[in-house]
């Protein structure tokens, strides 16, 4: 193809590129994010064998390449093949789960599974993975590889990118202190709560609107490309966050976050019922509308944040329910599940896999409910509006994702289980033989063995993401910008743009593990 003749020209044609688009099936949302999960569990099988003979710098490409490239090339080149590669990549973790079965590694604390406390691993990929593929797409859409059907939707319907800010904001609800909140009773009066809160939520939404403002000032400077129906004129997703956090935060000072689900709901309900008010939905959509003034220039931004903000709530019940299972663990009876295959007996008490099955059954029956309601209401799913339809699709979505990925957790501790029982016979016989020799010697090699790593249940790379998530959010943007700046993305060759996205997630990942491995956070 040839290259446009003018600035301006190849400007309008980037606009054109990535608007006016209807999406897909949500079927084909679920199935392109399923290459993702898969890659959790290759990377974390494939460390568990590698871990004792690789560097930790080496674990880091390993990781990279099985969980970031599988991404990219699934929403790029490979879009059309994701049944074979999830195939392949399921076949080659199933293989993996063989090996280390066969081999036996000694763990440390050989008498039990390590419990879980702290933060879950699940959460960490599912909020780490949001952060990446929504990263992967910011710059693979201005590409022709970049399938136009996973591109943002321009009224209705399901897209790959519709997602990202409804999934950014639930990840962000699922860790929110008001979901670990399990008080009583409120700690001072409204007044006071209100003012704490307030004071907070401010010093956290500085930032965010500093970097909202300023991408609007660079953006206008630069003449770079708006897709002007996704937000507005004027707004972004940075305000959309700030706005989010401060509605929030005076909610919150006067409803006790016990009560986030009802809020959630309410909330949704009555935007929904607002929207239909006067035919604001109508406005709102209409293509060729005013914007002449504030209001009306920015009006997908406005209307959107009480969905987001109901959406948010939603989230918190979501993380509430996350916390509470495993919290409430130490009541129960200490119960036992074992099963016995390949020749391995796999067991297990109560607080190590009874409490992750049931919370992985909540989150299928919340996956299953909502999207009952969602067919049964046959609301339609729009991410201008931020409706009660996307808001529960947004649900749908994160839960089956959270599910999957549990569910590997799952299995990982089955495996680390098998192998520690198997670990725990050679132990005692080892015992024996050294207390017959050498108690000094055996005490030695016993510190051998417990130097042994378990099978690391969150990889490297994606704490990295989540201890800087904004932060990673807001370099890619700005990588985002300066290729686009520096080439023509419409006319550049498939390989060329596949190997841009590739070195882009690269940079991006590597800025914020070097902070993770530094310890340096950096508050946006």
């Amino acid at each position: 193809m040839t290259p446009p003749v003018s600035k301006e020209q190849y400007r309008l044609e980037q606009e054109a590129f990535v608007s006016n688009h209807g999406g897909t099936t949500p079927e084909e949302v679920i199935f392109t994010l399923l290459p993702s999960v898969c890659g959790v569990l290759l990377a974390t099988t494939t460390l568990g064998i590698l871990k004792k003979y690789t560097h930790e710098n080496v674990r880091v490409v390993i990781e990279f390449m099985l969980t970031v490239i599988p991404i990219i090339l699934c929403c790029t080149i490979l879009s059309g093949h994701i049944g074979s590669v999830c195939v392949i990549m399921i076949s080659m973790s199933l293989l993996n789960i063989m090996l280390l079965l066969n081999k036996r590694i000694n763990l440390p604390n050989s008498t039990r599974v390590r419990p879980v406390t702290g933060k879950r691993p699940f959460v960490t990929h599912f909020r780490a993975l949001t952060n990446i593929i929504t990263a992967i797409c910011i710059l693979a859409v201005d590409f022709r590889i970049f399938p136009r059907k996973f591109a943002k939707t321009e009224a209705f319907g399901y897209s790959l990118m519709d997602t990202g800010v409804g999934l950014f904001i639930l990840a962000n609800a699922l860790v929110a202190p008001e979901a670990r909140d399990f008080s009583t009773f409120r700690r001072g009066g409204f007044q006071e709560t209100l003012t704490k809160n307030m004071k907070n939520c401010f010093r956290s939404c500085v930032p965010l609107l500093v970097l909202g403002f300023g991408r609007i000032a660079v953006v206008e400077y630069v003449g770079y490309q708006k897709h002007v129906t996704e937000y507005g004129v004027h707004w972004n997703f940075f305000i959309t966050l700030a706005i989010v956090k401060l509605f929030s935060s005076m909610i919150i000072s006067s409803i006790n976050s016990k009560y986030s689900l009802l809020s959630g709901i309410w909330i949704l309900w009555m935007h929904e019922y607002t929207m239909s008010f006067k035919d604001l939905k109508t406005w709102v959509l209409a293509w060729d509308g005013p914007r002449d003034d504030f209001i009306s220039a920015n009006r997908e931004g406005l209307i959107s944040v009480p969905g987001y903000v109901g959406l948010y709530f939603v989230g918190v019940a979501i993380g509430r329910l996350i916390h509470s299972t495993y919290q409430s663990s130490h009541t129960r009876s200490n119960m036992n599940f074992s099963l016995k295959l390949y020749g391995y007996e796999f067991g297990m008490g109560y607080t190590h896999c009874n409490e992750s099955m049931l919370l992985c059954i909540k989150l299928s029956l919340i996956s299953a409910q909502t999207c009952i309601t969602t067919l049964f209401c046959d609301f339609k799913i729009s991410r201008r509006l931020a409706n009660a339809g996307y808001c529960m699709w947004i649900v749908i979505l994160a839960t089956i994702l959270l599910s999957l990925l549990l569910l590997i957790e799952l299995v990982l501790d089955v495996i680390d289980c098998a192998i520690n029982e198997s670990s725990i016979e050679s132990k005692t016989e080892k015992l024996r033989k050294n207390l017959r020799l050498n108690l000094k010697k055996h005490g030695e090699s016993e510190r051998e063995e417990n130097d042994e790593c378990v099978i690391r249940r969150s990889l490297e790379i994606f704490d990295g993401v989540n201890y800087n998530g904004l932060f990673f959010f807001l370099v890619s943007n700005v990588m985002t910008g300066l290729v686009n700046m520096s080439m023509h993305t419409l006319y550049t060759k498939q390989l060329v743009a596949l190997l841009i996205l590739i070195i882009y997630m690269a940079v991006s990942i590597l800025s914020t593990l070097i902070l993770y491995r530094l310890k340096i956070p950096i508050k946006l």
